[in-house]
């Protein structure tokens, strides 16, 4: 290329004059246009470990079918069980083994002659023990004929004692001492609902509720002191009033043991309330 000295014009063939007027020029090697090179592109994390997760998916596959190509030869035989030989037993002759002889030999009783006097029991002619047989000897006499004359056999005394009859002593009843006749005015009952009504007044709270209204409220107490059978016998029109007297119920679930003249009779609370004064009353 040749450039223009004065105006820097440039002309790919060498002209006589440039456009100026000017016939000096500057020659000039074409420069050639260079390609781009390539960017390297890097992988991401998340690129690598999906390419390493299909890898070694592709791996196990390989050898999931590599173990089924692979015949296998067992030279181990199934162990069969032998069924034991049959042996025929031989029937034995009956007549070798059968036996006539009896097991039991049955003995004659010998009865004897009783007689009982109260609880006593006298047995004659009962077969002389060798004693009883030598003093039979000594009192033998001999008559004129040669005959022996015995005595008669003495008699052998057994005692029968009578059978006790066992009779089971009765065991005495305990008897529980009178329960007290349940009073509602008396001053163990007075003071037990005095100190109800002050537990409950304490989740009483009076002044939330505006305007008037009376409403009634009945209970019952068990032995360990909780409080049952808990309703209303009479609403009020006020709705704040029964809310209050609802939450003042629910607050005090159980209170100390009633007497004992108590007997789960039930307690009932009269709630009266104007403009911010109050009456209540537990009968």
């Amino acid at each position: 290329m040749y450039r223009c000295r004065e105006c820097k014009a440039e002309y790919k063939n060498k002209v006589e004059y440039c456009d100026c007027g000017n016939n000096t020029f500057d020659y000039i090697e074409e420069e050639i246009p260079l390609k781009p090179q390539k960017q390297k592109k890097y992988m991401t994390l998340e690129e690598k470990s999906e390419l390493i997760s299909k890898l070694f998916f592709g791996l196990c596959l390989i050898i999931s079918t590599l173990v089924w190509l692979i015949p296998v030869k067992s030279d181990v035989k199934p162990a069969v069980k032998q069924k034991p030989p049959v042996t025929k037993q031989k029937i034995p002759d009956i007549n070798k083994i059968w036996d006539d002889t009896p097991i039991y030999q049955s003995q004659p009783q010998q009865t004897y002659n009783t007689k009982s006097v109260n609880s006593y029991t006298y047995l004659a002619d009962r077969p002389a023990t060798s004693a009883s047989k030598q003093s039979k000897n000594n009192t033998v006499k001999k008559n004129s004929s040669n005959q022996a004359v015995s005595k008669p056999a003495a008699y052998e005394i057994v005692y029968n004692p009578p059978p006790v009859s066992k009779k089971k002593e009765a065991t005495p009843k305990r008897t529980e001492p009178p329960k007290p006749l349940y009073n509602p005015n008396s001053p163990q009952m007075l003071k037990y609902k005095g100190d109800l009504r002050a537990a409950l007044f304490s989740k009483f709270a009076a002044g939330s509720i505006p305007g008037s209204g009376s409403c009634e409220i009945s209970f019952s107490v068990d032995k360990t002191g909780k409080l049952v059978n808990r309703k209303f016998t009479r609403e009020s029109d006020n709705k704040t009033l029964n809310d209050v007297v609802y939450y003042m119920l629910m607050s005090v679930p159980k209170y100390l043991p009633p007497p004992a003249e108590y007997n789960g009779q039930t307690i009932k609370m009269k709630f009266f309330i104007n403009n911010g004064s109050y009456e209540i009353t537990i009968n």
